[in-house]
C-alpha cells in the first residue's frame, strides 16, 4: 500500500484530564464538558450513553475546550484538559493508528532511535515520556502481528492490545495499542496537521527483532466482526467488590449498590436485559467484571458460558439502550465536577 494521501483523522478525539484517586493517586482519564458546564469523568466507551464525546472531530473536541476555557465555570485542576485520543478504530485516512506508548526508554538505544526515526508523529508527556505514532493497514498487519504474538485475545475485542513489554536489551519498556478502547492523554498541543504514512511492514520488523512477546491466552485475530468465535472464550479474572469499586465513579458505585438487590436467579432474558444494562453504564472491561461478580452467586452460574453471555452483550449493545430509567436518573444526576 502507497503511503496515505488523506492526512484526515476521523472522529477519534476526546477530552483528557488528570483526576486524583480516593487514595490520592492521579490518574490520566477521558474527560467531557456535562450539561452544567463542568468537567467530568467521561465513562461507557463509545457504545454507551456518552458515547459521543469519545468520537469527536478534532474540530468539535477544540471548539468545546477552548469554549469552556474561555467561559466563567472554570474549576480548580482544569489546568490539565487537553485534546486527546481514543483509539477504537481511529484512523487516518484509510489507516489505522498505531501507538508505540514508553512507559521507560533509553534514547541512545537502537530500538528506541529506529522507532523514532520510524514514526509519522512524536509526542511528549508531561513526564518526559514517549507517544509515537504509524500507520498501519490493518487488513495486511493482521497476520503479520499475528505471527508474533501481538494481536489482543478474541474477547478483548481489540485489535492490538500488548502491555509492559520490554525490549531485548532491557533498555526500553513500551506499551502497543492499535484499534483499541484506550485513551491516550495528549500533553502537548496536537498537531493535526501532520498525518500518517503506512508503517505495516518496517513496523512489524522493528517489533519482531527487538521483542519477544508472549501470546494472549487466546490466539489469532480478535476481532469479532473478521471471524466468528468457535473456541472457548477468555474467563474473567475474579475481582472482589473492593478491586470493582476502586475503578467506578460516585454514579457507577450508586448503580453499582442497586445491582446488588437484584438477584441473578431469574430468566435468562432478564439476566441478558440487566447485562445489556450493566454495559451501557460500566463499559466493556469494567462491565464484563460488574457482570460476572453479579452473576456468579447464581444457581445457575457457569464462568464459561458467562464469558460468552457478555462477548455477545458487546456486540448488541451498541444498537439497545439503557432501559433502567433509575440507572439512567443516577447517571444524569451525577455529571458533576471530576475534579
Amino acid at each position: 500500500m502507497n503511503p496515505t494521501t488523506d492526512n484526515h483523522y476521523n472522529n477519534c478525539f476526546t477530552l483528557g484530564g488528570k483526576s486524583k484517586r480516593e487514595n490520592g493517586a492521579i490518574i490520566k482519564v477521558p474527560m467531557f464538558i456535562d450539561s452544567d458546564g463542568y468537567p467530568a469523568k467521561l465513562w461507557g466507551g463509545k457504545g454507551g450513553t456518552l458515547g459521543r464525546y469519545y468520537a469527536l472531530s478534532y474540530e468539535r473536541a477544540t471548539q468545546i475546550l477552548e469554549r469552556y476555557l474561555n467561559g466563567n465555570k472554570r474549576v480548580r485542576g482544569d489546568e490539565s484538559l487537553r485534546v486527546s485520543l481514543y483509539l477504537d478504530n481511529a484512523m487516518c485516512g484509510n489507516l489505522h493508528i498505531f501507538v508505540i506508548d514508553f512507559d521507560r526508554f533509553d534514547e541512545n538505544s537502537s530500538f528506541f532511535q529506529s522507532a523514532k526515526n520510524l514514526a509519522d508523529k512524536v509526542t511528549r508527556s508531561q513526564g518526559g515520556g514517549y507517544h509515537m505514532f504509524y500507520g498501519i493497514d490493518k487488513n495486511a498487519a493482521a497476520p503479520l502481528f499475528d505471527s508474533i504474538n501481538l494481536l489482543a485475545s478474541k474477547a478483548a475485542t481489540s485489535f492490538v492490545c500488548s502491555t509492559g513489554n520490554t525490549t531485548l536489551d532491557g533498555a526500553n519498556k513500551v506499551d502497543f495499542f492499535c484499534d483499541a478502547r484506550h485513551f491516550i492523554y495528549e500533553w502537548e498541543p496536537w498537531d493535526n496537521s501532520v498525518g500518517l504514512t503506512d508503517k505495516t511492514q518496517q513496523l512489524y520488523t522493528l517489533i519482531k527483532d527487538n521483542f519477544t512477546l508472549t501470546r494472549p491466552i487466546e490466539t489469532g485475530w480478535t476481532s469479532m466482526e473478521h471471524r466468528a468465535i468457535s473456541h472457548a472464550p477468555v474467563l474473567f479474572q475474579p475481582k472482589d467488590e473492593n478491586a470493582l469499586l476502586e475503578h467506578m465513579n460516585s454514579a457507577q458505585r450508586e448503580i453499582f449498590d442497586d445491582l446488588k438487590t437484584l438477584s441473578p436467579d431469574c430468566t435468562r432474558e432478564e439476566w441478558f436485559s440487566i447485562g445489556l444494562n450493566i454495559w451501557h453504564v460500566f463499559g466493556d472491561d469494567l462491565g464484563g467484571d460488574v457482570f460476572r461478580f453479579w452473576s456468579e452467586p447464581g444457581h445457575s452460574y457457569v464462568p464459561q458460558g458467562c464469558a460468552v453471555t457478555w462477548e455477545n452483550i458487546i456486540a448488541r449493545g451498541p444498537n439497545t439502550r439503557l432501559n433502567n430509567r433509575g440507572w439512567d436518573a443516577i447517571l444524569h444526576e451525577n455529571m458533576t465536577s471530576a475534579f
